[in-house]
């Protein structure tokens, strides 16, 4: 999949330095089509996020909106993979173009909502889906790239700047379209809800002005979008661009070891979308104001995703944005899990509290994956954003799945373990001693470095030195690296060193989670569950949000076997699990000898 130009692309420097153009006009239309796309964007998804919100509250009938919406994701998993070979072929101003319909078609859904129209719907808007974002992607990257060569600007403050105008715009649609369903739905009799009609309506009109507007876009031909389109394009050749686009990015490290920080960017979306809304807004707020929390978790989310954008440099600054980010999401998990409907004031509060949190660290984690896709893969930008797509709308898909089945309380603790592991891989990505120690770049003038790992220890520590002072040990992820990759060379078996690591991540992340009563997996009745009201009786969750049950204390027998066990199994699992797989797909090779 990467480009055939010359051989030294690899070794290019992190700037792009072609030739000046003076002409101010070419600034204006790179800039301009980055304004024109985030705009359509904006006046598209003002319309589908806020549906989308509504979709589980709306639809309730034989869970017709979280299944519709599970359904939807799963085909968008399985169009993303083919997404890139299509926006190859078409260019990814006609693609965006083209999956503005499928949006367009399940707002027209919802004005009559059945089995026979949602279903279809959701189906096509998985393809639409996975073309307009792989599309957006490619040109959003490709408008940065001629930016940054035209006029001698540091490639990746270019992509971070255009990528966090970008995401502000498209955030602050969370913040506009929830306002709008605020101000026209109506709390009605019996648990009704009246304006739907009126609110699609206007939905309609609003994506119908985001397409019109699209097709002002420049139309761009990047490195990436070159490729054989004339009649020997047959089908054989189809089919083996469809297995590299969808193979080779798997087979780079970097990869693979950022895949559980994309997965974990579409649970904890799917988060807000399917169980925060339900579990915590509704309860508190009533199904009218699910527009106002998600206009605050909007405006939120908007704001800093411009801020991470223009603070975004290079690695150095991703690695922190992305820190903070989830940091700030996993107060938030850990404080639904010990939360509970209040009255008054606070009541209102806390789930606005909540969401402006949750808007924060969704902004943030967005504008930083489409940042590091985009400087990391610049040979196969539409191949990097269609798995970005992939992992993506298939861990939204497993949310909508699993919430009617599970609750709220096991969701977090599935968050909480999810965020972990995103937070271990992405860094370990930069910690891989197999391939290289450092890859990054230091300044604006210096090369990406690349620096082979020897098997002799004493080689290794001098190639650890010389890395150190290269790189002014400015980059947090380089100086954690080093302990790590020189230990990493010491053990005679890698596998013990990384089934510790995470048996001690996940034993960690199950023993905050066991403080709940309501994980039905850490043990049977906590030995945190607060009492209820009559003496010896022991509080149990129900599946309603809010609702326990007060059973007496001899129906149950606490086992401290289970109690002290169950944790490390579980940790256990999951270690053997994923560590096998690292073992299959080479993480921990054994070196070959070179001396």
């Amino acid at each position: 999949m990467a480009s055939v130009d010359n051989k030294g692309d690899e070794e290019e420097p992190f700037v792009v330095g072609a030739a000046s153009v003076d002409n101010s006009e070419t600034l204006r239309n790179h800039t301009k089509d980055v304004h024109i796309l985030s705009s359509a964007f904006l006046l598209i998804f003002l319309a589908y996020g806020a549906a989308q919100n509504l979709e589980t509250t709306l639809n309730t009938k034989d869970d017709m909106g979280t299944i519709s919406l599970g359904i939807l994701y799963v085909s968008f998993t399985f169009f993303s993979l083919i997404a890139s070979m299509v926006v190859r072929f078409m260019g990814s101003k006609n693609a965006v173009l083209l999956g503005t319909s499928g949006y367009w078609l399940f707002i027209a859904a919802n004005l009559k909502p059945t089995w026979y129209t949602m279903v279809p719907a959701s189906l096509y808007l998985g393809f639409a889906a996975s073309i307009i974002w792989v599309g957006q992607g490619t040109y959003l990257t490709s408008t940065a790239r001629s930016q940054a060569r035209d006029y001698h600007l540091h490639e990746g403050t270019v992509i971070g700047k255009f990528n966090g105008e970008f995401w502000g715009m498209f955030a602050s649609h969370q913040f506009v379209g929830n306002l709008i369903s605020l101000a026209i739905l109506r709390n009605g009799t019996g648990g009704t809800t009246s304006g739907t009609t009126l609110l699609l309506t206007v939905f309609l009109c609003s994506m119908t002005l985001g397409t019109i507007l699209m097709c002002f876009l420049s139309k761009r031909v990047d490195r990436g979008e070159e490729g054989p389109k004339d009649s020997s394009f047959g089908l054989c050749s189809s089919l083996i661009s469809l297995l590299k686009s969808v193979i080779t990015p798997l087979l780079d490290v970097r990869m693979l070891l950022i895949i559980p920080l994309i997965a974990y960017s579409g649970l904890q979306q799917a988060f807000v979308w399917a169980e925060f809304t339900k579990e915590i807004v509704s309860p508190a707020l009533g199904v009218s104001g699910v527009g106002g929390s998600m206009a605050v978790y909007g405006a939120f989310d908007a704001i800093c995703s411009i801020t991470a954008g223009r603070l975004t440099s290079g690695m150095s600054s991703i690695t922190w944005i992305v820190s903070a980010g989830l940091s700030l999401q996993a107060v938030v998990f850990l404080w639904i899990l010990k939360y509970s409907s209040t009255s008054g004031v606070l009541g209102i509060l806390y789930p606005l509290l909540m969401a402006s949190m949750l808007g924060i660290g969704d902004g943030v984690i967005n504008t930083q994956l489409s940042a590091l896709i985009g400087i990391l893969f610049k040979h196969d930008t539409e191949g990097a954003f269609a798995q970005l797509k992939v992992w993506q709308s298939a861990s939204i898909a497993v949310v909508f799945f699993l919430n009617p089945y599970i609750s709220l309380q096991a969701m977090v603790a599935i968050m909480l373990a999810a965020l972990v592991l995103a937070a271990g891989g992405f860094l370990a990505g930069y910690c891989n001693g197999n391939n290289r120690i450092c890859e990054m770049g230091t300044s604006p003038s210096d090369p990406l470095l690349h620096i082979s790992v020897q098997n002799k220890n004493l080689i290794l520590r001098s190639q650890i030195i010389n890395v150190s002072l290269s790189c002014n040990v400015s980059n947090p992820l380089l100086v954690m690296s080093l302990p790590f990759t020189s230990l990493r060379h010491r053990v005679s078996w890698p596998l013990i060193l990384y089934s510790a690591t995470w048996t001690s991540l996940l034993t960690l992340t199950v023993a905050v989670a066991s403080f709940s009563p309501e994980v039905a997996f850490v043990s049977t009745i906590s030995s945190f569950s607060r009492g209820c009201e009559q003496e010896g009786t022991v509080r149990v969750p129900l599946d309603v949000p809010g609702e326990v049950m007060c059973l007496p204390a001899r129906l149950f027998k606490r086992s401290t076997v289970t109690d002290s066990t169950v944790s490390l199994l579980f940790a256990a699992l999951v270690v053997a699990v994923s560590a096998w797989v690292v073992r299959a797909v080479g993480l921990w090779e054994e070196d070959e000898a070179t001396l």
